[in-house]
């Protein structure tokens, strides 16, 4: 099973350090890691020059969907069985979570996901299927702080590039995949936690999110 995972990042770097630390910890497989660097002013690029990882340096912020259809083409989706879109304000926390979910997401050709916490508004799950032995809480649009897919998905799919800089990126390729007759969900068995919480993460980075909320219209 070849495994893409794919981030993008823009400053703070604590939480890169820390969330790129606890993939590989948890991962209990093989991955190859591309990463997008929006133009940090942190030091987050010249800290993953340094890392086992795949970096493209963008000379702005070009956004999560626009960049996103570029980690997908530079990582060649057909070299793969499945790919990981991966926040860097996501904490691995249990063994072998990117190794499972992605054998369940090849199994059941999937959209699959841990469950997250530390949302403020969590997805409602609408009822739960099986993948094997496996419990999926079926879930109308998963969030892409880990959104693991057939790799296929990304051979056949792009986001638009009109979407804002922040936002609809989840509920479209979401909504694609289900138009396919393809299923969303969360690992019942497995959880990641959004670093921090939402709410922690406002108050460590208040400026970051000020700009996010700036930026949720900027196309």
């Amino acid at each position: 099973m070849k495994i893409a995972v794919l981030t993008l990042t823009r400053d703070r770097l604590a939480y890169t350090q820390h969330c790129f630390s606890k993939l590989r910890e948890f991962a209990g497989c093989d991955f190859d890691h591309y990463v997008l660097d929006q133009r940090s002013l942190d030091g987050t690029a010249e800290w993953l020059r340094g890392e086992d990882v795949s970096l493209f340096e963008s000379r702005e912020n070009v956004g999560i969907s626009r960049g996103m259809n570029s980690l997908a083409e530079w990582a060649n989706p057909m070299d793969y069985d499945v790919i990981v879109k991966f926040d860097n304000d996501c904490e691995l926390t249990q063994p072998n979570t990117l190794r499972d979910v992605a054998r369940l997401t090849m199994e059941g050709g999937a959209i699959l996901s841990p469950r997250i916490l530390g949302l403020n508004n969590p997805p409602p799950v609408i009822g739960e299927l099986r993948i094997g032995e496996e419990i999926i809480q079926d879930i109308p649009q998963i969030g892409g702080i880990f959104l693991a897919a057939p790799a296929w998905v990304y051979d056949e799919f792009r986001y638009s590039e009109n979407n804002p800089k922040w936002g609809m990126d989840d509920v479209e390729i979401c909504h694609w995949f289900r138009r396919q007759g393809g299923t969303c969900g969360y690992v019942k068995r497995l959880e990641a936690w959004h670093y921090e919480s939402t709410e922690g993460q406002r108050e460590r980075y208040p400026e970051y999110f000020s700009r996010k909320d700036d930026e949720l219209s900027v196309r």
